[in-house]
């Protein structure tokens, strides 16, 4: 069984959403003494764009802006491509880049730092770059830009050194690792995920956060992860072989899967922006409203309506 790929989401920035948690976070990832003098300022994006891209954490530290990014069950190699997109966003929101790029004086930035926290299986590389997609290296001539992703591999056996004394990453990848490991048991997610809550409650595993979050967690991953979803990934990962090879039996199952994905997006939606507000966007859609228009009446991205089509075009197919 598959989990699925975003099923350990949001627990991160429950963890770590606080300035003194991101204060420690940040000075064990550069291995440097903690120094509660450092001003922190929480810069968070909640917006969704290009695959659904979200930073978990972005803050403002000693003249550095560190994008921490939702650890990823298979790290995705467009990670500094969405990145750039990220923070021309996160630039635009926080320092009025707009009008000002006339201006005669220079805008002063923080120097930018992106992370992802990575929990796969598979092996990763240290770093990622943005220049790994470019067509050419242009004869070796360095690149005119750049983005640098560092991978961190917060797998419990693979944890870095400096992050073991890391009260929130090292509780995080402990109780992961115990939610991993009861489901390859064969016990259901509800279970594993009970029995991982109190047994890091009994072994003093963040126990104040557990006791606190408890049915929270449980809830979260709950409603995110299930077996049908996860063997419905599985199945479309066959079907995608099925259909290199030609295979019509793919195309028709991928057809009739497609619609079952369709209405678990349609759960997604739902939840992003409630029941009642979907149900008015797709009507609006259904009597071809312009997605400028929808989007706008309903204060919600271009993106997100899009998804909207997306979900109506998959399970009318």
């Amino acid at each position: 069984m598959k989990p699925n790929k975003q099923y350990k989401d949001s627990l991160i920035r429950k963890l770590l959403n606080d300035p003194d948690k991101a204060r420690k976070l940040y000075c064990d990832i550069k291995g440097r003494p903690y120094d509660p003098t450092l001003t922190v300022e929480m810069k968070n994006i909640d917006v969704q764009f290009i695959s659904g891209l979200r930073n978990d954490i972005s803050f403002v530290i000693d003249g550095v802006l560190a994008v921490f990014i939702e650890h990823q069950s298979t790290l995705n190699p467009n990670m500094p491509l969405r990145l750039l997109y990220y923070v021309a966003m996160f630039f635009a929101a926080f320092f009025q880049v707009g009008w000002s790029l006339y201006v005669k004086s220079m805008i002063r930035l923080p120097f930018p730092e992106f992370y992802v926290l990575y929990n796969g299986k598979e092996p990763c590389k240290d770093e990622l770059r943005l220049s790994d997609a470019f067509m050419t290296d242009n004869n070796g001539e360095p690149p005119n830009l750049e983005l640098i992703v560092k991978v961190i591999d917060i797998n419990y056996h693979n944890l870095p050194p400096n992050l073991r004394d890391n009260e929130e990453i090292h509780g995080y990848s402990y109780f992961v690792s115990k939610v991993t490991k009861k489901l390859e048991q064969g016990l259901s997610l509800s279970e594993a995920l009970h029995k991982a809550v109190n047994e890091c409650i009994t072994e003093g595993i963040m126990p104040e956060f557990f006791e606190q979050y408890r049915n929270e967690v449980e809830s979260m991953f709950t409603l995110i992860y299930d077996d049908e979803m996860a063997k419905r990934i599985a199945r479309e990962e066959g079907r995608e072989e099925g259909r290199e090879e030609g295979r019509e039996e793919g195309r028709e199952e991928g057809r009739e899967e497609g619609k079952e994905l369709g209405k678990e997006l349609g759960k997604e939606l739902g939840k992003e922006l409630g029941i009642a507000e979907s149900l008015e966007i797709l009507q609006s859609l259904k009597d071809n409203k312009p997605t400028h228009e929808i989007a706008s009446k309903y204060a919600v991205s271009i993106e997100q309506v899009e998804k909207f089509r997306l979900y109506t075009a998959a399970v009318s197919a």
